[in-house]
């Protein structure tokens, strides 16, 4: 888990940053500490795990600065907060490559601060790639993405690019592609990836020379997102970068809201079918077997009678997570409805399906969840259909009477059929 360091000497201003970034912000640790002395014990024991600090500048046991040196001596990325309104020690500041300069009196510096962290992490898993055939202005656009923290891959000319880009196995979502280049130029490989990849999932910005309006235009035509002008400025790359990411971002949250579960955030009955239609044809014309499993919690009207709905969701919540951490990339898995589950295997062996299955039966077994003071445990049945078929309405039911046999036998077990 990733963790965050924050360091003031007040209370009130760490009690709101803490708010800030909770709300914004999940699965994250905050380290506080209220001093440097205490900045310093806290980095000398989790400073491999310090994804980001956010340091006042002024603390009661250090001269001023002392702490920002500190961060930035162990290679954390830092923001400074300050009260200080010094134009000099913050241009001294910035060109030590901090993150950001914040006034700690600014109405919305805890929401800037929080939505600044979010950008970083967003940022951090993002990969783009740099196309230009100088090495110059790669090495120039590269070292700025990653002041942003963007992972970064180079290309010389466009058909380095879109060999690059012909399985995208780094899932590259960000192209920033010079115009005049040997082999395949920018417009031809931004026409060329446009064929494969909508603006919904790839964002391209051209490169181009300030007074070549034309190249500008014919890049638009092709499909570029947005430009910038070489030679570059920090600021206009990382405005017209992060709100590239940011349309990125939007376009993928409207998605998931068509085709996730609101509850769990697992794909949902709708986006299951159409999903597993394609996959089950695929597997037709390879003449391969699937397996599709029917999931559902044992005497789960229980754990709702005996600890109310809220525990109920809870107990939901928890097959997402643990189906997560059991199935590979390639399995589809769903909500269908309730606390009942739909799983979508292929290039699997009948062997290997129960041996899987089995181990997400007993990894719920074994598993327990905290909510405040009570722990619940509870145990899963799963029906399985298992072999060649091309109708994945007819693998549910195969795999639904799996489950009712799993559920007339005991529960908490497996239970295959084959098609």
């Amino acid at each position: 888990m990733k963790k965050i360091l924050l360091i003031d000497d007040s209370k009130t201003i760490i009690s709101s940053l803490k708010i800030d970034i909770d709300l914004l912000i999940h699965d994250i640790e905050i380290l506080i500490a209220y001093s440097f002395s205490e900045a310093s014990n806290i980095i000398r024991r989790h400073k491999d795990d310090i994804f980001i600090a956010v340091v006042d500048l002024a603390l009661p046991d250090c001269d001023d600065g002392k702490a920002v040196l500190l961060t930035l001596s162990h290679k954390i990325p830092t923001i400074v907060l300050t009260a200080n309104d010094d134009v000099n020690l913050k241009k001294v500041l910035l060109e030590k490559e901090i993150l950001d300069y914040i006034r700690k009196d600014s109405p919305n510096a805890g929401k800037y601060i929080a939505n600044l962290i979010s950008k970083i992490i967003r940022n951090s898993l993002t990969t783009a790639l740099v196309v230009d055939d100088s090495q110059l202005f790669r090495d120039a656009f590269a070292k700025d993405l990653k002041k942003l923290h963007i992972n970064v891959l180079e290309a010389k000319d466009g058909q380095e690019a879109l060999d690059i880009m012909e399985d995208n196995e780094q899932n590259v979502s960000l192209i920033l592609t010079d115009y005049n280049m040997p082999n395949v130029d920018g417009i031809e490989l931004t026409s060329k990836l446009r064929e494969k990849y909508d603006k919904d999932s790839l964002s391209i910005i051209a490169l181009s020379a300030t007074d070549d309006n034309r190249a500008l235009s014919e890049f638009i035509k092709a499909g570029a997102n947005d430009f910038i002008t070489k030679p570059h400025k920090f600021e206009e790359l990382n405005v017209r970068v992060n709100s590239n990411l940011d349309i990125l971002d939007l376009f993928q949250k409207t998605k998931d809201l068509a085709n996730k579960d609101f509850l769990t955030g697992s794909y949902n009955r709708r986006y299951f079918f159409e999903a597993s239609e394609m996959i089950v044809a695929k597997n037709v014309r390879k003449d391969s077997p699937v397996a599709v499993a029917t999931l559902d919690i044992d005497h789960f009207k229980r754990v709702n009678d005996t600890h109310g709905h809220d525990v109920g969701d809870v107990a939901i919540q928890e097959i997402a997570k643990v189906l997560d951490k059991t199935l590979r990339d390639s399995d589809l898995a769903a909500r269908f409805g309730g606390e009942e589950y739909c799983i979508l295997l292929e290039d699997i062996s009948e062997d290997d399906t129960f041996a899987l299955f089995e181990k997400i039966r007993l990894n719920f077994e074994e598993n327990e969840i905290k909510i405040d003071e009570l722990t619940l445990k509870y145990t899963v049945s799963l029906g399985v259909a298992y072999g060649k078929c091309n109708d994945i309405n007819e693998l549910i039911k195969v795999s639904d009477n799996a489950l009712y046999e799993a559920k007339d036998n005991g529960r908490n077990r497996v239970i295959i059929h084959n098609t």
